[in-house]
């Protein structure tokens, strides 16, 4: 714990236990650790509702936990389930509920028991997909951040059979997940042998501590090249990107257009190069991951694809996961869109544009209708001909940073359980 540090004094830990051996070991070892920081842990169970005996596994989770004096927590995924997608789906439900009560309690940060196996089984699939990717090659980071607060991994250095030794040792029972003997899921095929071996954990850790060393390299490259702007997009000095290495331009690339369409993930790496090749050199439009990647006035131009935005709020709220905004209740704020965009144009009040906003990037702007559906404002864009701006509030908020959080090598950490 202590190369997940800093914390606070007497820190409070949230640690995700679905009552599986990893998860439960480490509940406890993180309860002795809180303990002696004069901190304390909360456990918490996600119920998907996907199985018949779900609901029983998360009270016994609670009764293990109420035997070691740790609180426990169980929260339920409410709501229809996809037919499709549905362990990426139910991962994506898992964090969100697990992150939203951690920022209800106040709580800074939420370990989870992914450990060494994992690790490789992680690394191993990145690879089969992505090829020789150095972000994916460095597997998971120790620490990260996830819908605002700090995720926390500790025991990436440790196998699985020693947390199930140190279970057995203490008389601790764990619940076996059945769905971990199904081989059409990819990595339980990695995990039985049918895919090939995987990767040495010395080799994860040379790739970790040269992703460090990238991550670096891109972090010069936004402070060198990159604009911000407080209406969401993004524009680039392209003569400074053209000199950067494939390994740095690729994934800050990808970082940049996770910041204006707000995903959970980076595009594809192979998808990530094929833009990065034609945006340094060719005067064309793309698409990808929600965004669009294009120029304007001699510099590379990355916003928000208006297609892909489906946001309306009435009253305060974040819109598209990228603006803060305040509004009056007899106004709604949805995409301009190309026809809101032309709807200007028509009105005769056009001339107060803000020009500085490029072509690109206008129709993936917020804007703001009366209860009749009328236009009668776009911030950004300085669009207000019923004098209704001082009734509103917008701030560009995005759910993503540009630079990452500073990925952690996990190996090589000294353990002792």
């Amino acid at each position: 714990m202590a190369a997940c540090g800093p914390f606070e004094s007497k820190p409070h830990i949230a640690v995700a236990v679905s009552g599986g051996a990893d998860s439960l070991a480490l509940m406890l070892l993180l309860a002795r650790w809180a303990r002696a920081q004069g901190g304390r842990v909360s456990a918490l169970t996600v119920d998907h509702g996907l199985r018949a005996e779900s609901a029983a596994e998360a009270g016994q989770v609670a009764a293990w936990a109420a035997a070691a004096e740790i609180n426990h927590q169980i929260l339920a995924w409410q709501g229809a389930k996809p037919s499709a997608g549905l362990q990426a789906a139910a991962r994506k439900a898992r964090y969100e509920l697990m992150a939203a009560w951690c920022r209800e309690v106040g709580v800074l940060h939420l370990a989870t028991a992914h450990q060494e196996d994992d690790q490789r089984e992680t690394v191993a699939m990145r690879q089969a997909r992505n090829g020789r990717s150095q972000a994916g090659l460095a597997g998971m980071s120790l620490i990260s951040t996830r819908h605002g607060i700090r995720l926390l991994r500790p025991l990436l250095p440790v196998s699985g059979a020693l947390l199930r030794q140190f279970l057995t040792a203490k008389g601790q029972p764990w619940i076996e997940d059945p769905s971990n003997q199904l081989t059409r899921f990819e990595r339980i095929r990695w995990r039985q042998g049918a895919l090939g071996a995987l990767p040495d954990p010395a080799d994860i850790q040379r790739w970790g501590e040269q992703r460090v060393a990238d991550e670096e390299a891109i972090a010069e490259l936004f402070v060198r090249s990159v604009e911000i702007h407080e209406a969401g997009h993004i524009s680039a000095d392209l003569a400074l990107w053209r000199g950067a290495p494939e390994r740095i331009a690729v994934p800050a690339l990808g970082q940049l257009i996770r910041l204006v369409a707000g995903g959970d993930y980076l595009p594809a790496q192979t998808a990530i190069a094929r833009v990065v090749a034609a945006w340094l050199h060719e005067p064309r439009v793309m698409s990808l991951g929600g965004a669009l990647i294009g120029h304007w006035r001699g510099r590379g131009v990355i916003c928000r694809e208006a297609a892909g935005v489906a946001s309306k709020i009435t009253g305060a709220g974040v819109w598209d996961g990228r603006f803060s905004v305040e509004i009056s209740r007899d106004m709604t704020v949805s995409v301009l869109g190309g026809a809101g965009v032309a709807e200007i144009g028509q009105s005769g009040h056009s001339r107060s544009w803000n020009r500085d906003i490029p072509a690109l990037a206008r129709p993936a702007l917020p804007a703001v209708r009366d209860a009749t559906g009328r236009l009668i404002l776009v911030p950004y864009l300085g669009f207000d001909p019923y004098g209704r701006g001082s009734d509103t509030h917008f701030r560009f908020l995005p759910h993503n940073s540009a630079t990452s959080s500073g990925f952690t090598v996990a190996y090589g950490w000294q353990h002792t359980i």
